[in-house]
């Protein structure tokens, strides 16, 4: 550590940057995190958190402090140019997703920034705000990973992690390129707070494809309400943002007086992943790694996967567990899947224009429309029952989550104390359970091998040959 200022240096401060130095903190890792603004941006910008996102929260031991910023969501649905359902689906207000949480909330992203901006501090993360970025190195074979700031510090870590955006300074410092997935359209976004308490606007997140206006509506938390309008071909920025238009454009759910706007700014919706997450000891996390459409709410929640994904496998290396091979499978893993979610949100959009002009022959890109959520396929996965690469399910045991059983790292769960092997040498916990929490999972004495990360690594009756397959990642 003499060599180095941390073990890992994070840029970019918003969710995704710092719950990465969170979780790289909590998992033994020394971390500096710089930000070049010195205060959190006060008005949403990412508004959905599924079920999996929050169970990261729960892990990361944030989870009371999620339910005080955040609402659970109703359900979701398409609708006609006549206001008639084509797909969608209500979610019962006590309903838990796979992974043991709702299975949509909304949630205030300044009020999620501070309290994990203060969890990290806590921790142990050191932060430098108001400090820009001028210069990256580590990407090339040989070279020291290093950051050099705009008053010509320069900080020196094993590894670099750009958590910084849409337009990353790191992702362009280190000449990745992003792949564009062919979707680009303008749109105006309008977020608002309800002035009016019997303003009835609904709990379900909707897309209205009607052909003069596409226009999606979520729901937000507490009475926070944003709505997002298809800009035709001829329209202006300056015209979608003078606030006549604005009130005209609200007008079917809501006056002035009912509806404060908070913020309105015009965005191009995007579908783009970079042709590489990696480079030597720099890696990508969030928007400066994929950008996609917002329609399906995958967006900031791909990129905390992506930081979930990374720092426990940057842990393992750290702490003597692991070769530097181990890192080659972020990439692997979360490259494809970040792609797969990219697509489908594009499709998503796709889909509405779709049903707006009257063509749509699939409806698997909406809501409830059947497509697979992505799950790993490889990586540091092994066989092939259908649990791989998913999320290990999240039963209530007891009044308590199961994940609180398994500890902080990896878990072999068996219907009876499985033989940990070579696992004890990883610090893995042996953790019992009742088959009938994981159906087709437990039977016939077998045993599931889980990641620190909370995805299945694999479901096996033969532990010895698949430790080996999995452990080889680790050389």
């Amino acid at each position: 550590m003499s060599a180095h200022d941390a073990d890992v240096i994070v840029v970019g401060c918003g969710p995704v940057g710092v719950m990465a130095s969170l979780r790289a903190a909590q998992r033994g890792l020394s971390v500096v995190a710089v930000d070049r603004d010195l205060e959190i941006y006060p008005l949403p910008r990412a508004i959905g958190m599924d079920d999996e996102i929050q169970r990261l929260f729960q892990n990361a031991g944030q989870s009371d402090q999620l339910s005080d910023c955040s609402t659970p969501m109703g359900g979701a649905e398409f609708l006609d140019a006549d206001g008639n359902r084509v797909i969608g689906m209500e979610l019962p207000p006590d309903h838990r997703g796979p992974s043991g949480h709702y299975p949509i909330v909304s949630f205030d992203q300044p009020s999620v920034e501070r309290f994990l901006r203060a969890a990290a501090v806590e921790t142990g993360v050191e932060m430098r705000l108001g400090a820009e970025v001028t210069a990256v190195t580590g990407d090339q074979p040989d070279t020291d990973a290093t950051v050099t700031l705009r008053d010509g510090t320069t900080l020196r870590a094993r590894w670099i992690i750009g958590a910084d955006g849409a337009s990353s300074t790191v992702r362009r410092l280190i000449g990745v390129v992003l792949d564009d997935q062919g979707f680009d359209e303008p749109w105006l976004v309008v977020d608002t707070t309800k002035l009016d308490a019997e303003l009835d606007l609904g709990t379900l997140a909707q897309q209205h494809c009607n052909p003069e206006r596409v226009v999606t509506v979520v729901p937000g938390h507490g009475t926070r309400r944003r709505w997002e309008f298809q800009l035709g071909e001829h329209e202006t920025r300056d015209e979608m943002l003078h606030p006549d238009r604005i009130a005209e454009l609200l007008a079917p759910w809501g006056s002035p007086a009912q509806l404060l706007v908070d913020r309105a700014a015009v965005y191009r919706f995007h579908a783009t992943v970079a042709e590489s997450f990696r480079r030597g000891s720099v890696f990508l996390v969030g928007d400066s790694a994929h950008q996609m459409p917002p329609f399906n709410g995958q967006g900031m929640c791909s990129g905390l996967r992506d930081a979930e994904n990374l720092t426990w496998k940057l842990a393992q290396v750290a702490h003597g567990l692991a070769g530097e091979a181990l890192l080659d499978t972020y990439d692997l893993e979360r490259r494809p899947h970040a792609a797969g979610q990219v697509e489908h949100a594009a499709d998503a959009g796709r889909l509405i224009n779709a049903i707006a002009e009257g063509g749509a022959e699939s409806y698997e890109a909406g809501y409830g429309g059947g497509r697979s959520f992505p799950h790993l396929e490889a990586g540091v996965v092994d066989g092939s029952h259908p649990r791989v690469g998913h999320p290990l399910p999240q039963p209530s045991v007891d009044g308590v989550l199961f994940d609180e059983h398994l500890g902080d790292g990896w878990a072999v769960v068996g219907a009876t104390a499985p033989d940990l092997g070579p696992w004890a040498d990883l610090g893995a916990k042996a953790v019992t359970a009742d088959p009938a929490l994981f159906p087709g999972m437990l039977d016939d004495g077998a045993v599931v091998v889980v990641r620190p990360d909370r995805y299945v690594s694999a479901v096996t009756t033969d532990l010895p040959a698949t430790t080996r397959r999995i452990l080889a990642h680790f050389q």
